[in-house]
């Protein structure tokens, strides 16, 4: 024979559960009133009894015809109506101006009716129109138009393109444009060079993408040397170079961010170049 029993512990903590006695439980539920279920069907029966009909049926046509009389007689709406001496209902556009609400006003021609406020003497217009006008015109009672005159007649003595000048055949030396870094700003310039320094008619010689880094590198120039040199940076770190030795440590010669160099010199047979921090893209191109 097989006995199944209930562990006494768990049955122990089943009971401890029960708190309190089933009469406490009555009480509480019955309240302070002692209701019952029974006593609480007889409230509903009582409520039950008062609904004498349907609620629909107060809503009919015959029932709310009787509160017609209770509303003032129509009026008619018109835009010249005056204020009402009796009870109607309407509406109105109000405006509040910060302690009461206002009716906002229009005109005879139905618009917006307003009053700006204004301020006597502005101390920004601290002079009259005529007085700016003659200002800008000046001694000489200029105009626009008597600009315009001159800056066409101006344009009447350019009978040629400047470059046209610069390449006549009495300047014995080509130009070139040079520029330089000079504390921290580019200054340009034209340079004469000499017309034996090279044949301005070959190709200059080009080394593309130069990889520059904080580690120090240099390309060497085809003998018997640059005489002009154009360093272009093409990345979005400043190049620091040297010209025929390393970049020097102090007051070095900087080719900025996406800027390009060109500058002279007497023979040059390497270009080193290195960047302070992060790394750029650099072409050169040169005359020997």
């Amino acid at each position: 024979m097989l006995w199944e029993i209930i562990d006494p512990s768990y049955l122990k903590t089943r009971i401890d559960n029960l708190d309190l006695s089933l009469s406490g439980l009555r009480d509480a539920l019955c309240g302070t009133g002692n209701k019952t279920l029974t006593d609480l069907d007889t409230d509903l029966l009582n409520i039950y009894g008062k609904l004498d009909v349907a609620l629909s049926t107060r809503a009919s046509d015959s029932t709310l015809s009787t509160f017609s009389g209770k509303f003032p007689s129509a009026v008619a709406l018109a835009d010249n109506l005056g204020n009402p001496t009796t009870t109607i209902i309407g509406s109105a556009l109000l405006g509040f101006d910060g302690t009461y609400f206002r009716r906002v006003a229009v005109d005879t021609s139905s618009r917006l009716r307003t009053v700006a406020e204004s301020v006597a003497n502005p101390p920004n217009l601290d002079i009259t129109l005529s007085a700016l006008r003659d200002a800008l015109r000046g001694t000489g009672n200029k105009t626009l138009t008597d600009l315009d005159t001159d800056l066409s007649n101006i344009y009447g003595k350019l009978d040629v393109a400047l470059s046209t000048r610069l390449a006549d055949s009495k300047i014995p030396n080509p130009l070139a444009q040079i520029s330089k870094d000079i504390a921290g700003s580019t200054v340009y310039g034209l340079a004469v060079i000499a017309s034996l320094a090279h044949d301005i008619t070959r190709m200059p010689y080009m080394v593309d993408g130069i990889s520059v880094t904080t580690t120090e590198s240099s390309t060497a120039i085809a003998a018997p040397g640059a005489k002009v040199i154009k360093i272009t940076n093409q990345g979005d770190v400043d190049c620091l170079v040297g010209i025929n030795a390393s970049v020097p440590t102090t007051n070095p010669l900087k080719v900025k961010a996406r800027t390009a160099k060109i500058f002279l010199f007497g023979g040059a047979t390497a270009i080193y170049y290195k960047t302070a921090s992060g790394s750029t893209t650099i072409s050169i191109e040169y005359f020997n």
